[in-house]
């Protein structure tokens, strides 16, 4: 069961796992964003057994302080842009190469701008080439991937992610009709 960890300003923190999450409890740090999902924790702590398949948002009650990070462009970041999809050909596969479009022979480096995730068959054909020179082409212009969507590692938990968005839709749409009434 992944839970959602957000700041008190509601901005994703982190994933934990429901150990933590336990602890977090005991200690009276968060706050469960669905009472619904604070009844079954709940049940469950007492049965002495966590079995939720539904993802779990905490809010803490006090607010953290968060440093700016920039990503590096790690083969699992390259990976999770690009959403596991050969960015020549467009299979998808979890068996991905990096590429780099500008190969490193000729002077490229490895940035976010010139690595792409690439099957092994698109890689053999480009080797050390430039596109035009292999006659392929991007199917996305690769780009840094930031830390301003909701937090990266909810790319990483798509079922948390799409939680998360549902909880925020349904929070902004309250506090809206709160302000009109």
């Amino acid at each position: 069961m992944p839970v959602l960890v957000l700041n008190s300003s509601l901005q994703p923190l982190s994933v934990i796992p429901e150990r933590r999450l336990i602890v977090l409890l005991s200690k009276q740090k968060v706050t469960f964003v669905d009472e619904n999902v604070r009844a079954l924790i709940e049940e469950s702590i007492n049965a002495r057994r966590l079995d939720l398949e539904r993802p779990v948002i905490v809010q803490l009650l006090a607010n953290v302080r968060v440093p700016r990070m920039a990503l590096q462009p790690t083969r699992s970041n390259i990976l999770l842009r690009d959403d596991d999809t050969c960015q020549y050909c467009g299979k998808r596969t979890r068996e991905l190469t990096l590429d780099h479009i500008l190969p490193r022979s000729r002077g490229g480096q490895s940035t976010w701008e010139n690595l792409v995730a690439c099957c092994r068959a698109c890689n053999g054909k480009k080797g050390s080439r430039l596109l035009k020179d292999a006659n392929m082409h991007l199917l996305r212009q690769p780009r840094p991937l930031t830390t301003e969507y909701a937090g990266v590692f909810l790319l990483r938990y798509p079922k948390l992610r799409a939680a998360y968005e549902e909880f925020i839709t349904g929070f902004h749409g309250g506090q809206a009709r709160i302000m009109s009434a």
